[in-house]
């Protein structure tokens, strides 16, 4: 008797596990975990580039920045309606965490919510992006998770800092060679801080200590820790930020070697000079 209560209270147990991840995360095919989804999106930043145009038309190069949606897309919905009403950007990149646990689920429905965006939309790969099939499916719908494209002024790199979660997609010195290569300004966005101690040692840290102080290196920017944080180092505006809950993005405005931070609540830094 006890035996059979034992195989009884697995079935139960296995039953409501299986109810709950159904229920309370949306339709999947397959399994969950496998690197199968519903929606259709494939290479979506290579898409993004393509549908880039000229965002120096006007002089002014306007970036709508958001970052750890993962479990709150109700707010990044929010933060996508806001961003629409009150601001004219030229392009948007999210920092990455757009998924909890990189369920097939949650891929589906960020992408529901990434179709509202309207403008050329970018997206960093997080560290929990890339857990389990995580990796396979960003590649499908994003395309690689380290790229970088051009304006006529400006380098703009997506780098794949989850050097934890995917060793084999953690490429440093790629990082480098494309800073070290680039004839114009670059802009970096990382899910995770390039100085982040409890992640980066060694030639690692010295790598990116090198990257941060690189004259040609303007900007970086990064989520993960989900507040707004600017920092400086070798004048080098290290940009954080926060996650998109309670309605939080950061636009940077980019105009003839200046920048402009805005945010739901306006103007957070005005008009400054990028180091030389």
């Amino acid at each position: 008797m006890k035996a059979k209560a034992v195989v009884f209270g697995v079935i139960v147990l296995s039953f409501l596990t299986f109810s709950l991840v159904g229920i309370g995360c949306g339709k999947y095919r397959g399994s969950p975990f496998s690197s199968d989804i519903l929606r259709g999106e494939r290479d979506l930043n290579l898409s993004a580039v393509a549908s880039l145009g000229d965002p120096e038309a006007d002089g002014i190069i306007r970036i709508a920045i958001i970052a750890d949606p993962h479990q709150n897309y109700k707010d990044l919905e929010d933060a996508i309606s806001t961003l629409k009403r009150v601001t004219d950007v030229d392009f948007l990149v999210n920092l990455g965490d757009i998924t909890n646990s990189s369920y097939n689920m949650e891929y589906d429905q960020y992408l529901r919510s990434h179709s509202l965006i309207g403008v050329p939309s970018f997206v960093v790969a997080g560290n929990h992006d890339m857990l389990g099939a995580g990796p396979a499916i960003f590649n499908k719908v994003f395309g690689t998770s380290n790229l970088f494209f051009e304006t006529n002024s400006y380098r703009f790199i997506l780098f794949n800092s989850a050097n934890l979660e995917t060793p084999e997609n953690f490429h440093p010195d790629w990082l480098l060679s494309i800073v070290q290569a680039s004839t114009k300004p670059v802009m970096i966005f990382s899910h995770i801080p390039l100085d982040d101690k409890e992640r980066f040692h060694g030639d690692v840290k010295a790598k990116f200590t090198q990257i941060v102080q690189d004259s040609r290196v303007k900007a970086v920017m990064n989520g993960h820790n989900h507040a707004y944080l600017l920092r400086y180092d070798s004048g080098t505006v290290l940009l954080q930020v926060p996650r998109v809950e309670g309605n939080q993005w950061v636009v940077l405005e980019v105009q003839a070697g200046q920048y402009q931070i805005i945010n739901q609540a306006g103007v957070v830094v005005p008009w400054q000079n990028f180091k030389p």
